[in-house]
């Protein structure tokens, strides 16, 4: 049977959202709670981005979905505009044929279009490298058993159970653990629920007045473990909560999931006896790529200007041009400023870095800069190799679990 033509555009709440919904519950999870998840806060209710999206349809029929979540994103104290991709799905009986490959670039189009800088996502192995995609950062565990935990930590007053629900006070918090985290999501993302896809999550917190807590934990059991995927407060208040947890569950382990590297419990766990691992996929997972060069760089001119003011090239005077896919950007460098501008105009150019969709690497300070550039093939010229650490030192990025897509 010859099936119609495909027509690809961005879908419309109005005409469509039923079937997006109807798509994606059936090619993640269990059909009828993934549904009720789309229907209260995952698609609906959230910050799913209708005209960023898009669909293929055959006919009227919706067939191929390529969705889009925008949050602001910290690299370091700069917030850049993200455009998270996920329910990523194709019609099971019409798979292999290429519709996603035909879908997907309206997508990336529109994402330009509507503002954004970079976009992430988190999806299978050799498949998103073609649309530009590169790796943004592995994903990391942190294993720590109970009787390694200092028996000095202090009580913990009025630990209590609350609803999976991001409240202001819970944001306030999250948002003063997370600051100058890069990868981390300016919240509110979803604003009616923290449970993301997986059952038996919990949330806790404990201390301060009526609404203002002083921390808070979301975790859940997993085997003999208390698997801890985000947690605020002071590192020894966070450990003293987890361990009475522990105590209550009977498990004698802690383990700790997308926790950022940089984050004051990550410099506490360091501190202890604990494991902490990497797992690296080249090409699949967490993944990368730059939607605007120029608009991204413009977005992080103040936290490339602290960079350079608090180096030894502080003084330094030039300007540093970056090539890739996504156009051009120069950046003016003077006085411990970064001023940036689209295109090749101005003075004479004293560095150029240059390249293909690992930039986008650099930009988020994936890993060690220069090993980015050797391993990304990213040509250096004049003084690149000085300035490149100095602007784009690696980050440790990481997105915790409650925001992703």
């Amino acid at each position: 049977m010859k099936l119609p033509a495909l027509t690809v555009r961005s879908p419309d709440p109005a005409v469509h959202e039923g079937a997006v919904i109807d798509l994606v519950s059936k090619t993640f999870g269990t059909y009828a709670r993934f549904k009720a998840d789309a229907v209260e806060w995952y698609v609906r209710h959230s910050h799913y981005d209708w005209e960023a999206s898009a669909i293929g349809l055959h006919g009227e029929v919706l067939v191929a979905h390529w969705g889009v979540w925008g949050y602001p994103m910290r690299v370091g104290r700069a917030v850049v505009r993200c455009a998270g991709v996920g329910a990523v799905a194709t019609d099971a009986n019409l798979r292999r044929r290429g519709l996603m490959a035909r879908t997907a670039p309206h997508s990336l189009e529109r994402m330009r279009a509507r503002g954004y800088h970079l976009s992430v996502l988190f999806g299978i192995d050799g498949f998103y490298d073609r649309f530009g995609f590169v790796a943004a950062w592995p994903e990391s565990r942190w294993h720590l058993r109970c009787a390694d935990l200092p028996r000095t930590l202090p009580r913990v007053p009025g630990l209590r159970r609350i609803p999976l629900s991001p409240t202001p006070a819970l944001v306030r918090l999250h948002a003063r653990a997370s600051a100058g985290l890069t990868g981390t999501a300016v919240r509110p993302t979803y604003p009616r629920s923290w449970s993301g896809m997986r059952k038996d999550v919990e949330a806790y917190a404990w201390g301060g007045a009526p609404g203002r807590p002083a921390g808070h934990l979301i975790v859940e059991a997993e085997g003999a473990a208390l698997v801890c995927n985000e947690a605020s407060g002071a590192p020894d208040a966070a450990l003293a909560a987890l361990a009475q947890l522990c105590r209550r569950k009977s498990l004698p382990e802690v383990r700790f999931e997308t926790l950022p590297y940089g984050s004051a419990l990550a410099a506490r766990l360091r501190g202890l006896t604990c494991r902490y691992e990497q797992r690296y996929a080249p090409n699949g997972e967490a993944m990368v790529r730059v939607v605007d060069l120029a608009g991204c760089l413009a977005a992080m001119a103040p936290e490339l200007s602290a960079r350079l003011a608090a180096s030894p090239l502080g003084g330094y005077r030039g300007a540093l041009l970056v090539r890739g896919p996504e156009g051009t950007a120069r950046l003016e460098l003077g006085a411990g400023r970064v001023k940036v501008s689209a295109g090749r105009g101005g003075g004479p150019v004293t560095a150029t870095v240059a390249g293909s969709w690992p930039l986008a690497q650099l930009l988020l300070g994936s890993d060690e800069p220069l090993e980015i550039c050797e391993v990304g093939r990213l040509r250096l010229s004049g003084d690149a190799a000085r300035l490149v650490p100095v602007l784009f030192p690696a980050q440790h990025p990481q997105l915790h679990l409650a925001d992703r897509f």
